[in-house]
């Protein structure tokens, strides 16, 4: 099953947020028209603020979702601020929600601000984003912020327990909030595996879900570490190439000041941004991206 809340009280781990969301579905004009939602990837950015916009909106066509990965530039901002102006087709409001703002170019930024300044009285924008310091410190400023946090284990728990009528064992669940690393989405993707698979061991489940990010990230930093060419042959049987691009972006940023990492930084530069800002996310791109550190770890032994 694909399991997504679709209300506040189905909202699991984000108990500090709780009483102000409950605040703001139970009267609608209390929501602020500007809202930023800031966290890791899969902890309810952008359901929560689905939720919010379904007791805005009285008709679908009020609802625009925009991935800012996609449509990021100045005359994508234009278009939304022509469109902002044109009165909801239902009796509700209109809301826009932007996700992976943090992809927009700093001139979209800068227009976007300004149809934020003065929004029309029924316009909101929900901007969701994993990198809110890449932003531009007006556009936080004008904005209600809401900070959402990774499960620890006694919400991915809760949240499992919730959805799978509490079918899975404590080790089973244990075993999917240390692979998951708290990401909400992610354990859930990993216990509908469970299921479907009837996995009972930690072994079973080692096999059928593989790595998770909080191994990966353990993997990788091991391999800066200690230069161990076993463990990146064990790192590059990891199937799932795009999750390990990822970890290994954050990795090699939060493990800068390490001298392997200081070495290699400025030629992995490179690739990060032309996957990023051409969106060249292929399999070839990404394993390039891997073999790019690899290779120049393995020339500071040689």
């Amino acid at each position: 099953m694909s399991f997504r809340p679709t209300d506040i009280g189905m909202i699991f781990g984000q108990d500090h947020l709780q009483d102000l969301l409950i605040s703001w579905v139970e009267d609608v004009k209390n929501i602020p028209q500007q809202i930023m939602f800031a966290g890791p990837f899969g902890t309810g950015k952008t359901t929560i603020a689905r939720i919010l916009a379904g007791h805005i909106v009285s008709s679908v066509n009020d609802l625009k979702e925009i991935n800012a990965a996609d449509a990021r530039g100045i005359d994508d901002v234009r278009g939304w601020a022509d469109s902002a102006r044109f009165s909801p087709l239902g009796n509700g409001g209109k809301v826009y929600i932007i996700d992976e703002l943090h992809q927009m170019t700093t001139v979209a930024q800068s227009a976007l601000l300004k149809i934020l300044e003065e929004p029309p009285s029924n316009v909101f924008f929900f901007l969701c984003t994993t990198e809110p310091h890449k932003l531009l410190p007006a556009l936080r400023s004008r904005c209600t912020h809401i900070e959402l946090r990774l499960l620890d284990l006694a919400s991915t728990c809760s949240l499992l327990n919730f959805v799978y009528k509490r079918k899975l064992s404590r080790e089973i669940l244990e075993a999917i909030h240390y692979k998951s690393g708290g990401h909400a989405r992610d354990a859930v993707k990993m216990a509908d595996v469970a299921l479907m698979t009837g996995t009972v061991t930690v072994d079973e489940l080692d096999k059928r879900v593989g790595y998770g990010r909080n191994e990966i990230e353990n993997l990788i930093k091991q391999i800066i570490t200690k230069l161990d060419f076993n463990l990146i042959d064990t790192l590059l049987r990891v199937y799932e190439v795009d999750l390990v691009a990822q970890v290994i972006d954050s990795v090699v940023d939060d493990m800068f000041m390490n001298e392997n990492v200081m070495r290699i930084y400025s030629q992995l530069l490179p690739v990060r941004v032309s996957r990023r800002e051409y969106k060249l996310s292929s399999s070839e791109q990404i394993k390039h991206f891997i073999s790019m550190l690899i290779s120049n770890l393995k020339d500071k032994v040689e």
